[in-house]
C-alpha cells in the first residue's frame, strides 16, 4: 500500500538518456512489464498504451530536453490492484505552460478538429482523450497519467462527435 492507500505493483522504473533512438525500446519495455502483470490486454488497449507512451517520452526528450544527450528521462509505471496504469514521466527540461494546450484541449471537444491547437499541442490532446486523468507538477517537466486497463465503451454522444 501507498500513502494514499492504493495497493500498487510496480511494474516499471527506468531512467533513460534523451535520445530518441531508445523510445521505442523504452515503450515495448514497458508494455512487456504491464502485460506480465495484466495479461488481459486487447489489441486496442496495446495500442492506447503505446501511443501515450510514445508521446510522452518523446515529448520529454524532444521539447523537454530539448534532445540534449546529456540529459535523461525518467519513466515510471505501475497497476493498481483496480486495474488502472499510473505513468509518471520526467525530463530535466525547464517545463512549459501546461495549463495552456490543457485548456485548449478542454475548449475545443470536437475529437477530430485539430485546427486550432499548434503542432506542439496536438500530443497532449491525444494523451488526454487516451488517457482518464492526466496531471503535471507545477514547473511542467513532470507528467502523471492514470488509464483504466478495463474495457471502456463510446457512448452514443462521443461517436456521434466523431461520425458527424
Amino acid at each position: 500500500m501507498n500513502s494514499l492507500g492504493l495497493e500498487i505493483f510496480n511494474v516499471y522504473k527506468s531512467v533513460i538518456p534523451s535520445r530518441i533512438e531508445v523510445v521505442n525500446r523504452t515503450v515495448n519495455e514497458v508494455i512487456q512489464s504491464v502485460i506480465n502483470i495484466y495479461s488481459n490486454m486487447d489489441n486496442d488497449l496495446l495500442f492506447e498504451l503505446k501511443v501515450v507512451l510514445n508521446e510522452l517520452i518523446l515529448n520529454a526528450i524532444i521539447h523537454g530536453n530539448k534532445e540534449d544527450k546529456d540529459k535523461f528521462v525518467e519513466v515510471n509505471a505501475a497497476i493498481t490492484k483496480s486495474n488502472y496504469f499510473l505513468l509518471s514521466i520526467s525530463d530535466e527540461g525547464e517545463g512549459y505552460d501546461y495549463n495552456f494546450y490543457l485548456k485548449k484541449c478542454s475548449e475545443n471537444k470536437d475529437v477530430l478538429c485539430w485546427n486550432d491547437v499548434e503542432e506542439k499541442g496536438r500530443g497532449i490532446k491525444i494523451v488526454k482523450s487516451l488517457c482518464d486523468n492526466i496531471r503535471f507538477n507545477e514547473k511542467g517537466n513532470k507528467v502523471f497519467v492514470v488509464k483504466s486497463l478495463e474495457k471502456h465503451y463510446i457512448t452514443s454522444e462521443w461517436s456521434q462527435k466523431i461520425f458527424w
